[in-house]
């Protein structure tokens, strides 16, 4: 009998990820910034970030780029 995770584990899981990650319409709200600014700063590598699709996630409890 295998060890697997359940449905519910899993989904716990994903919740967890899903909560430290931000999209760039909320990095733009919480450091006061434009959602293209912040694109740009991803695109370069100045921030923790992730493309996925035409999306960026960005990792939520790094410091404020205009703070830097």
């Amino acid at each position: 009998m295998t060890n697997n995770p359940s449905k519910d584990q899993l989904q716990q899981n994903m919740d967890n990820i899903m909560s430290q990650l931000m999209q760039t319409e909320e990095a733009s709200e919480l450091w006061g910034l434009s959602q293209g600014y912040i694109k740009n700063l991803c695109a370069n590598g100045d921030v923790i970030a992730e493309k996925i699709g035409r999306s960026w996630l960005l990792l939520r409890d790094q410091p404020n780029p205009k703070q830097g």
